[in-house]
């Protein structure tokens, strides 16, 4: 169980092995000279960024980007982040210089941080929070890891401390970036977010570390570059978003029904629900047999489905923060999607508050290695699913979703299996929430606009579009009564159309109203007066006779017995040296840096070393990796210092650079390559780390299949939407062999492959 002291993954014990492994790999990375390709001219297909709708403004930071260079393919870290003006009337499909055109602006994150020179991480699968209203220029930027796949992608930074769990954004200041310890272990992902902008307060639950965490997860176990190991993380952070400086605090998870640690689920906060509002927890992904000492396999494990979902009182925790709060366990009913991670959702609610609904999109089964495309709603307080859209021709993972106003939801990113390039030429599409369809347009005079319950949802929640639903509880009644205290309780005004709750525990007579004896009410209150009194004076008495004794100097007893230390029942382990049977000894805690400006300083040129000369590799005899062998001045061969076994570190992946021009914005789409035009296979710069054992599920992405017309057709909803002729839309893809999973997990496919 996660204790508030911190977060701690689980299981703990193989904390020691990696700690020994991370010592040759501690220090601050400075950003990549070479950021790669522009994320907009030479977009392909983009997934597990980070986005958010914020005053008008749409951020995506980062993610995993196929990139198309010129007409070479290949996987990648988008090292820029890219922000659109929502503002204004757009069309994705048409190009950025004409009219009504969509335009993003791109800008490198090729900075570090004011005070100490660390370096803006670009990472994948985080989190960007809104944070408290008085900051409406400021975004929030929580966890993530490392893309580890192609390690000889020019603008790849190995992973750094994960000292930084939150980095701020703001884009009044001269210097943007700036990090947070917030006093966390870990830096979190894949882990399902949410977040009362009201009070300024983030929520985080579950997530995971993984080989792109931190210098300390470099190596074994988790040493996978197609990430699939991983360590599940126990509890919910609570993270103070007003006041940084505050220690987050990790509450226990424990009274969930499914105590088991969840990665690649979602959360939701309703607002208008409770006293404080309550969280909404669904789907995800759990290792129920994980043992201490295990590391967790995405292939295997269960997938939480959806016919249950878990709810959150957050009233029950901020009456008492000492406290864990209550989760909720509540029973679903209708038309059940299956279940899956890396999905999106959304919620909205009746214009009176008499309904709320939260709209899924898409995701991914990595048990079965199938992808979804189709959208459900999960109405409340019916707790009832309702099937919009079913079986569309692009499956999609690892995208995002916002809604933006009161009745439009934008789609960020996403891979989408069944193809090479993404046919949303700019990563983003719209649906729109009370027409429920699809469309290439974001309309910005409508963002005001109230929501209109759609009508295949009239029949579950009763009513009409305005709201006045009828159905207050779940058809089969409450999982739980207590939850069903808490829907009938609400921030603002409790819908005047839900039936008043039936109280069968009341006695008395129900013939009429009784009438007041006034005597004995005012006989009752002289009585109560004369207790209250008297019960005063008591206190009083003894409140002096505390004062008097804490005066008194105390002595502990003389046979107290301590209290037994947990630490004291544990087994002891010692490692072994890696290239010996010697013992080795174990590294402190990770090393940090000092939150201090860095300074250049010229030595002493008398006292200087005249050369240092490196090994030619990491594991030369006579050579200790980070001890370079010194030369000094009249020395004419170098002495390497004595050897000592110990652990040692692989050699680096190599690989070619390429050089590329940056820019600030990108504002014409006229040197975009079609997808369809490609001929030469994609590629992944040659690597020297090892590849898993498990090679059957080496994909995350799920094997390419036949996919839709290679036309510009709109997979979603069958009606042909033509892109300009500058940008057509990409081939469907090639059937690819069992042994060769080929572009989609990022390996070389052989030549002459379609893509």
């Amino acid at each position: 169980m996660a204790l508030s002291s911190g977060w701690h993954p689980r299981p703990p014990l193989v904390l020691i092995a990696i700690w020994a492994y991370a010592l040759a790999h501690v220090g601050a990375q400075q950003p990549p000279r070479n950021p790669g390709p522009d994320p907009v001219e030479n977009f392909c297909m983009r997934w597990w960024s980070q986005s958010i709708v914020k005053n008008n403004i749409l951020y995506i930071d980062s993610g995993v980007q196929r990139f198309n260079d010129s007409g070479d393919v290949y996987l990648g870290i988008n090292n820029y982040l890219l922000t659109i003006d929502m503002t204004q009337t757009w069309d994705w499909q048409l190009p950025s210089n004409e009219s009504g055109g969509l335009s993003i602006i791109v800008e490198r994150k090729n900075v570090t941080s004011p005070s100490t020179g660390t370096a803006v991480p670009n990472l994948i699968r985080g989190h960007l929070f809104h944070g408290p209203p008085n900051k409406s220029d400021t975004v929030y930027n929580f966890g993530g890891t490392t893309y580890m796949k192609n390690q000889s992608f020019e603008g790849y930074r190995s992973p750094d401390s994960s000292q930084y769990p939150l980095w701020t954004y703001d884009r009044t200041l001269d210097s943007p970036w700036d990090k947070h310890t917030i006093q966390q272990v870990w830096l979190p992902n894949h882990g399902a977010a949410a977040e009362d902008t009201e009070r300024g307060v983030g929520f985080y639950l579950g997530g995971q570390i993984d080989m792109g965490t931190s210098t300390l997860t470099l190596g074994p176990p988790f040493k996978d570059p197609n990430q699939n190991l991983y360590m599940p993380l126990d509890g919910m952070l609570i993270i103070n978003l007003v006041d940084l400086d505050v220690r987050a605090n990790n509450i226990s998870t424990s009274s969930m029904k499914r105590n088991s640690p969840r990665v690649g689920g979602t959360m939701e906060y309703i607002d208008a629900v409770g006293d404080g509002g309550i969280l909404l927890a669904l789907g995800g992904q759990v290792q129920p047999g994980l043992k201490f000492g295990e590391i967790a396999n995405r292939t295997k494990g269960e997938l939480i489905d959806f016919n249950t979902v878990d709810v959150f009182d957050l009233d029950s925790y901020f009456s008492d923060t000492s406290s864990n709060g209550t989760w909720y366990e509540q029973t679903t009913t209708g038309d059940i999607p299956a279940p899956r991670i890396d999905f999106c959702t959304i919620y909205v609610s009746a214009p009176d508050n008499s309904s709320h609904h939260i709209y899924l999109y898409s995701g991914f089964d990595p048990i079965s290695n199938k992808s979804y495309d189709d959208v459900a709603v999960l109405s409340l307080p019916s707790f009832t699913w309702t099937t919009l859209f079913d079986n569309g021709g692009a499956p999609r993972l690892g995208h995002n979703c916002h809604r933006v106003g009161k009745r439009q939801m934008v789609t960020v990113g996403g891979n989408v299996t069944t193809l090479s390039c993404d046919w949303e030429l700019k990563g983003v599409a719209f649906l729109e929430l009370s027409a429920v369809k699809w469309g290439s347009v974001f309309y910005s005079n409508i963002t005001d606009t109230e929501y209109d319950v759609p009508n295949q949802l009239l029949s579950v929640t009763g009513g009409n579009a305005n709201g006045g639903a009828t159905a207050n509880e779940p058809e089969k009644g409450w999982t739980e009564k207590g939850l069903g205290d808490v829907f009938r309780k609400s921030r603002y005004t409790i819908p005047s159309t839900w039936p008043t709750p039936n109280n069968s525990t009341g006695t008395g007579d129900a013939a009429g109203p009784k009438k007041t004896n006034v005597g004995a009410v005012a006989g009752g209150v002289v009585g109560g007066v004369a207790g209250l009194a008297l019960v005063a004076g008591i206190l009083f008495v003894l409140q002096r006779r505390r004062r008097r004794r804490a005066k008194r100097p105390s002595e502990l007893h003389g046979n107290a017995v301590p209290r037994p230390s947990d630490d004291e029942k544990k087994d002891k382990y010692e490692l072994r040296g890696v290239n010996s049977s010697e013992p080795a000894e174990l590294p402190g805690p990770e090393a940090q840096e000092l939150n201090a400006p860095r300074e250049f300083v010229e030595a002493d040129r008398d006292t200087a070393t005249w050369a240092s000369e490196l090994p030619a590799t990491n594991t030369v005899a006579g050579g200790v990796h980070g001890v370079p062998i010194v030369r000094t001045p009249g020395d004419e061969l170098p002495e390497g210092p004595e050897y000592t076994p110990g652990l040692r570190r692989p050699a680096s992946a190599g690989g070619r650079q390429r050089t590329t021009r940056t820019r600030r914005s990108s504002t014409s789409s006229s040197s975009w390559t079609s997808c369809a035009a490609i001929e030469t296979a994609e590629e992944v710069r040659p690597e020297s780390v090892q590849q898993p054992v498990d090679t059957k599920h080496d994909d995350y992405f799920g094997k390419p299949a036949t996919g839709p017309s290679a036309q510009a057709d709109n997979p979603r909803s069958g009606q042909v939407s033509h892109t300009p002729h500058e940008q057509p839309s990409p081939p469907e893809a090639g059937p690819v062999a069992e042994n060769d999973a080929g572009l989609l997990h990022g390996q070389a496919s052989p030549p002459g492959t379609a893509l």
